[in-house]
């Protein structure tokens, strides 16, 4: 079974079959149909159908193949915190010297990502997925098998690259799965694939490490990334049916340099400040008034609450665009911000305001990647690696940034500073030009040629 095989159905008319560089026509007819008031179904192959009715309609299932991939990344960026104590123990080296570990994997990230995906713009999207994932398990690997912490930050900078690499290409490819009216619905799989990873990843990977140590939890990891590999090899990855070659780097650098580029990322860079740095010091914000044993289960309901709202956002995004959504989503997280200091000490008002803070960051997330290839879809890997750039980039920030504010001052000063920070993107927001389509895909009007051109320049 090839990942991209497709089975279309025309009314009074007779199936066919298209192999995954077919697809992209026949997601064009559903998007004209629908404009014309017409009713075509397309209906996927057996093994990879789209989902049904409701808030999972018209998602393509080979979107959830990619979430195994975001998935093992997603689990990788958030489990060395869980293990930190037990590196420094094992590595003999301080806790803050270990803490280098999270900052370098961010880091690497932030920067490097962009930089492996314009080099990679001429490859195969099955050498970048599938060989992305097989460097990535292989450096989780080494840094389960690293005798000191500097071999140990420099696994992690090839975990942090081959995870760069393959996260955008996960998303690039997503966004063209299935009919563009469910484009939203399709990133929000990716998404969920990455911030469950809090839910189900780091818990499994953390309990591991009880038994078998930090270095089982990195062994984890990499079972996870050569899973995502193995079956992407297995199902197929689907090529782009574009003869063009691929931009060249001046072209590449012309993006990134765009005004709109900025103008996309610049608010989503000061509200990842904001939730990230708030977010570290989450736990120690909680136990002030809350018993430690509560606090596991106020970041369950948070996991829980990010996984519900990547769909949330990807259904407003094809439904509202992402201009209005992304407005409104971000007064409401001041809202939630701002109450964390207000609610933390009791614990069925901190539950919900947690719930509520981790739906409208997920939310923001997935309307972020819609934002981002709106720029310019025919560049949306060497995009969508900025958009995560920026999201590391702002983790790294506001971590430091509010641990300063700790040590200056007091816990106190987070929540408000949080909000204030996130009233800035709101007001970056706000100010600067229109940049992407206001129309949603949903009720876009798209014609055959125009359709098709679109499918070209992907």
């Amino acid at each position: 079974m090839i990942l991209g095989e497709k089975r279309i159905v025309a009314p009074g008319g007779s199936a066919g079959i298209g192999l995954a560089t077919a697809q992209a026509p026949a997601r064009d007819k559903a998007d004209v149909a629908v404009a014309s008031g017409k009713k075509d179904r397309i209906e996927a192959a057996p093994g990879f159908p789209t989902a049904g009715q409701g808030i999972f309609g018209g998602i393509d299932r080979r979107a959830f193949l990619l979430a195994l991939g975001t998935f093992a990344i997603g689990t990788d960026a958030f489990i060395i915190a869980g293990v930190l104590p037990e590196i420094s123990t094992s590595l003999s080296s301080s806790v803050g010297a270990t803490g280098l570990v999270v900052s370098v994997f961010s880091i690497a990230y932030a920067f490097g990502s962009p930089i492996v995906s314009s080099l990679s713009a001429r490859w195969r999207r099955s050498t970048v997925l599938i060989g992305g994932l097989g460097v990535f398990a292989l450096a989780n690997l080494l840094s389960s098998a690293s005798p000191t912490l500097v071999f140990l930050l420099a696994s992690r900078i090839l975990a942090a690259l081959s995870a760069g690499l393959v996260a955008p290409a996960s998303y690039a490819l997503a966004s063209t799965l299935g009919a563009a009216r469910n484009r939203g619905k399709n990133l929000a799989v990716i998404a969920a694939g990455f911030t469950s990873a809090m839910v189900l990843g780091v818990p499994i990977g953390v309990f591991l490490s009880q038994y078998g140590g930090w270095r089982s939890s990195l062994i984890f990891v990499a079972v996870l990334g050569a899973i995502a590999a193995v079956s992407m090899f297995w199902a197929g990855v689907p090529e782009s049916r574009s003869q063009k070659a691929a931009p060249a780097l001046r072209d590449q650098l012309r993006v990134v340099a765009k005004t709109q580029t900025v103008f996309a990322l610049m608010p989503f860079l000061i509200w990842s400040i904001a939730n990230f740095g708030l977010y570290t010091f989450i736990a120690a914000i909680l136990r002030r008034s809350l018993p430690a044993t509560v606090v596991p289960l106020l970041l369950l309901l948070f996991g829980l609450g990010a996984v519900a709202g990547n769909f949330i956002g990807g259904v407003l995004s094809d439904r509202f665009g992402t201009r209005k959504p992304m407005i409104t989503c971000l007064a409401l997280l001041i809202c939630a911000l701002a109450g964390i200091e207000f609610t933390s000490s009791s614990l069925i008002a901190a539950g919900v305001n947690m719930i509520a803070w981790a739906i409208l960051m997920a939310a923001l997330f997935t309307l972020q990647q819609q934002k981002a290839i709106l720029v310019d879809p025919a560049q949306s890997n060497l995009l969508l690696a900025l958009n995560n750039s920026a999201l590391y980039l702002g983790a790294a920030i506001g971590s430091a940034a509010f641990g300063a504010v700790i040590s200056a001052m007091s816990f106190t000063l987070l929540s408000p500073i949080s909000a204030g920070v996130a009233t800035l993107s709101l007001g970056a927001l706000l100010l600067m030009p229109l940049c992407d389509q206001e129309t949603p895909p949903s009720a876009q009007k798209i014609s055959c040629a125009h359709s098709l051109d679109v499918i070209e320049e992907t």
